[in-house]
C-alpha cells in the first residue's frame, strides 16, 4: 500500500512540474509574429523638427527590422534658419535576446503564444537625413580678400550616419496592443553642406566655437558622434 501511495505521489510531482514548465516557457515556433506602426514625439524636439510614421516587422522570433519616414522642416524654437524642408530615412535591424514565452492562456488571451510585457533587444541603425535650407552669414574669400557680410543663401545638406543601439518595449495596454519603445545608442555621423548661390572660393565664417559632443551649426560641414535615444509609441496591427 505504501508503494503504491510512493508512485502515486511521484507521478503526480513529475505531471504538476511538467504542466508548470509548459505554463512557463512554450517552443518559439508558436510566437504569433507582430507587425505595427510607430510614432516618435521626441522628432518635434529636434533642432531640424521631424513629423513621420515607423513601421517594424518581427519576421521570425528574434529578427525584427524596423524603418521610419519623417518630413523635416524648421523647428521655430530654435530659430537657425529661414525656412527648411527635407526628409530624414530610419532603417534598424534588431536582435531580441533573453526572451521568455509564455501561452497566451496565462495572460487572459486563447490560441497561440505572445511575449512577456517587455523585453530587450540589441540592433544596428543606419539613417539619412537631407534637407534644403535657406539662412544668412558671413563668408570671406581669402584670395580675393572679400568679405560677404550678411549674405542671404540658399543651401542644401546631407547627413549620414550609423549607430549600434540597445532597446526595450512595455506594454501599456490590456489587449497588447499598445507599446512603449525605449531605445539608446552610440554611432557617429558626417554632414555635407553645399551652398547653391555662393561664388567659388568663399567660406563661411562660424559665429560658435566648434563642439565635438555637442550639436553642428545648420551649415557646419562635419563628422561627429551620435547618441541616437527616443520613446516611441507603438502600435500593433497583426
Amino acid at each position: 500500500m505504501k508503494q503504491i501511495l510512493i508512485i502515486s505521489f511521484l507521478f503526480c510531482a513529475i505531471y504538476v512540474g511538467a504542466q508548470e514548465k509548459n505554463r512557463q516557457r512554450v517552443s518559439p515556433s508558436e510566437i504569433k509574429l507582430e507587425q505595427y506602426f510607430s510614432f516618435n514625439p521626441l522628432g518635434l524636439t529636434e533642432p531640424q523638427m521631424a513629423i513621420g510614421v515607423g513601421f517594424g516587422n518581427r519576421f521570425s522570433p528574434r529578427s525584427e527590422y524596423f524603418s521610419e519616414i519623417s518630413y523635416v522642416t524648421r523647428n521655430y524654437y530654435f530659430d537657425n534658419a529661414q525656412s527648411l524642408n527635407g526628409y530624414r530615412l530610419i532603417t534598424q535591424y534588431r536582435y531580441h535576446f533573453l526572451q521568455q514565452w509564455k501561452p497566451l492562456i496565462d495572460l487572459g488571451f486563447q490560441g497561440g503564444a505572445r511575449r512577456k510585457k517587455h523585453h530587450p533587444f540589441i540592433g544596428v541603425e543606419f539613417r539619412l537625413k537631407s534637407y534644403n535650407f535657406t539662412s544668412s552669414g558671413t563668408f570671406v574669400n581669402y584670395i580675393t580678400h572679400d568679405t560677404l557680410s550678411k549674405f542671404n543663401y540658399n543651401a542644401s545638406a546631407v547627413s549620414v550616419g550609423g549607430a549600434l543601439i540597445f532597446g526595450s518595449t512595455y506594454y501599456i495596454s490590456s489587449n497588447h496592443k499598445w507599446l512603449l519603445e525605449f531605445t539608446a545608442g552610440v554611432g557617429g555621423k558626417q554632414k555635407f553642406v553645399n551652398y547653391k548661390n555662393l561664388g567659388k572660393g568663399y567660406e563661411i565664417i562660424q559665429q560658435r566655437k566648434f563642439d565635438f559632443f555637442g550639436p553642428p551649426a545648420i551649415n557646419e560641414t562635419v563628422g561627429t558622434p551620435y547618441f541616437p535615444s527616443t520613446i516611441r509609441l507603438r502600435y500593433i496591427i497583426y
